[in-house]
């Protein structure tokens, strides 16, 4: 069935079979007319070293008619007797492009004129020559207005579509940007291939035409940044030879069949659950309360029986620093992770008089727990909430629990002897004074007596 049907009669002036290079909705499309330039007979192609025309054909009724010819540019082949392979195109960078094959260059094509605006340029090793898995081809994809390429050689080249400049490498450097294989390969890097990009993360699988025996070790998949070529994650994986390469993204999630173990792994952020608790009778005023919980990995690759066996209180989440070794160890029976780090978890209250504020951070370890002392300093009901923010490798979870502080009890006042009125103290000093007279008049008396004597 024809959505609509519209004739080019300039394609049927030029020499050669009209072919669609690429298209693009509600913009245009790029064909290409006769055959491409080749001085080997590679799979799938004959020796040719005629020119061949660039046709560029209207597909936005807002700006022309639908079929219109925009222009046309015709191209001799190359004086290197280079084969001229079909390259990714991007319409955000205005670029579409083509390859040479034994030299690994890439030339720039102008979406607007249809002219040669760059190229060619290479940077490329000479083993990616060899191409894809399956034919000989100098892979090329093209998103965010950059062109991608990897193959044999292990190295992931990013160039500037709109320039041809080379913008970075992946796969050359040292720890977080190597693919060095060691004696495993012939040439020193794993043979590493785009399999997807998307969410701005290129992903990249080690793989071959044929899988060799002993089987490589050490292989990877590998996630790095579209736009800065840093690694983002890795994993022990060997995808497998060209007729059973398999991979796909959608939602956020990587799928793809690993060779080492013929499992099916979906990777992605995963979700978390968190617990929390607090004293359950009356907490005394003044005294620490200790609040505690879990976060826990819930995603559904925790319930397989392995898994759920092997953590029977449940998978504790890691931090994404330590998220390679943790996953490792969870699914692919590597060893226990000796430097695991967990995630924070932020406590906040809400007191008796209603205010909500933070009383601190926790950190899990590496069984998922964590737990904060804390002393209230007033009396009454507390509502806890503990919250798990989130990591690139996990959603984020929270809970509430609650406790109780007691009144403090109150404490009794001395009490002191009362004072002496005025009428007692005068009666004590006149007793005093009677007394003091009594002595005198004694004393004279007895002087007295013995004069007489």
């Amino acid at each position: 069935m024809y959505d609509w049907n519209v004739s080019v009669p300039t394609l049927n002036t030029l020499s050669g079979t009209p072919s669609i290079k690429d298209a693009f909705y509600n913009n245009m499309i790029i064909a290409e007319v006769g055959a491409l330039p080749s001085s080997s007979t590679l799979i799938f192609r004959s020796i040719s070293s005629t020119p061949y025309t660039y046709v560029g054909i209207n597909l936005n009724s807002a700006s022309s008619t639908i079929g219109t010819v925009l222009w046309t540019n015709t191209v001799t082949a190359p004086t290197n007797n280079a084969t001229v392979l079909v390259g990714p195109a991007d319409a955000t960078a205005g670029v579409f492009t083509e390859a040479y094959a034994e030299t690994m260059q890439w030339v720039g094509y102008s979406m607007a004129t249809g002219k040669q605006i760059w190229g060619p340029v290479s940077n490329q090793s000479s083993f990616d020559y060899y191409g894809t898995p399956a034919v000989p081809d100098v892979q090329g994809v093209a998103a965010y207005g950059k062109l991608y390429s990897s193959g044999f050689g292990g190295i992931c080249y990013c160039y500037d579509m709109a320039t041809g400049n080379i913008l970075w490498t992946y796969g050359n450097g040292g720890p977080g940007n190597s693919t060095y294989a060691g004696l495993e390969t012939a040439f020193g890097e794993y043979p590493t291939f785009i399999q997807a990009i998307g969410n701005d993360v290129v992903y990249l699988v080690t793989t071959e035409h044929t899988v060799e025996t002993p089987i490589f070790k050490g292989a990877l998949a590998r996630a790095i940044n579209a736009t800065t070529g840093a690694e983002i994650w890795t994993l022990s994986d060997y995808t497998g030879e060209f007729t059973t390469m398999s991979y796909a993204i959608a939602d956020g999630y990587a799928t793809f069949f690993n060779g080492y173990d013929n499992q099916i792994y979906s990777i992605g952020k995963g979700p978390s659950a968190l617990t929390v608790s607090a004293p359950n009778s009356g907490v005394s005023f003044g005294n620490y309360v200790v609040i505690r919980g879990t976060v826990t990995d819930i995603s559904a690759g925790t319930k397989q029986t392995e898994q759920a066996a092997n953590f029977p209180n449940g998978v504790p989440v890691s931090s994404d620093a330590s998220m390679r070794e943790w996953m490792g160890y969870v699914y692919q029976q590597q060893s226990m992770p000796t430097n695991f780090t967990g995630v924070q978890v932020t406590i906040d209250v809400v007191d008796s008089n209603g205010n909500y504020r933070n009383i601190g951070t926790a950190t899990t370890d590496s069984t998922g727990m964590y737990s904060l002392s804390w002393a209230p300093n007033i009396a009454g009901n507390y509502t806890v909430v503990a919250t798990f923010h989130g990591t690139n490798g996990y959603y984020p979870s929270w809970s509430e629990t609650s406790f109780a502080v007691q009144e403090a009890a109150a404490t009794s006042t001395p009490t002191e002897a009362p004072l002496a009125s005025n009428t007692d103290t005068y009666i004590l000093a006149s007793t005093i004074a009677t007394i003091v007279v009594l002595v005198i008049i004694g004393a004279i008396l007895m002087m007295m007596v013995r004069k007489r004597q």
